[in-house]
């Protein structure tokens, strides 16, 4: 269910034309990824509902806390950075279909790692998956 959720998000991303994104799971090294922006979505925490059954599918509700990780390109500013997520990325992330999603921390790092600025987001949201409920 988790890759699911990412998956659903570098889904729409890629939609709106943000890319390159990655997922948590992604094993590619940080230097690797490029000198522009990109993205990485991961989840933080998951805590999912007793599930609802229907004579055909199974609902199960759940909140989780989205994690996206934000790299600016070299020279970029935070002023750059923090634009590019909220013109770019927020508004996709925030208009999902089948997720109600709250912001519930930023914050903005140098990295010396990878020598950049980077934004970390932390994004309470909470849905409901299906399945098709089998006929055993």
């Amino acid at each position: 269910m988790l890759r699911e959720i990412i998956d659903d998000i570098i889904e729409k991303l890629a939609e709106n034309q943000v890319s390159p994104v990655y997922s948590a799971f992604d094993a590619r090294a940080l230097d690797r990824k490029g000198s522009s922006f990109f993205t990485i979505v991961g989840i933080n925490s998951f805590e999912s509902s007793q599930p609802i059954y229907s004579q055909y599918k199974v609902y199960i509700p759940f909140k989780a806390e989205i994690e996206l990780t934000v790299a600016a390109p070299d020279s970029y500013s935070m002023t750059e950075l923090y634009d590019y997520y909220d013109t770019d990325i927020a508004p996709v992330v925030f208009d999902m279909s089948g997720l109600t999603c709250t912001l519930s921390k930023m914050g903005v790092k140098f990295d010396n790692n990878i020598r950049r600025l980077v934004l970390s987001v932390r994004i309470a949201a909470s849905g409901i998956t299906s399945a098709e409920r089998s006929n055993l």
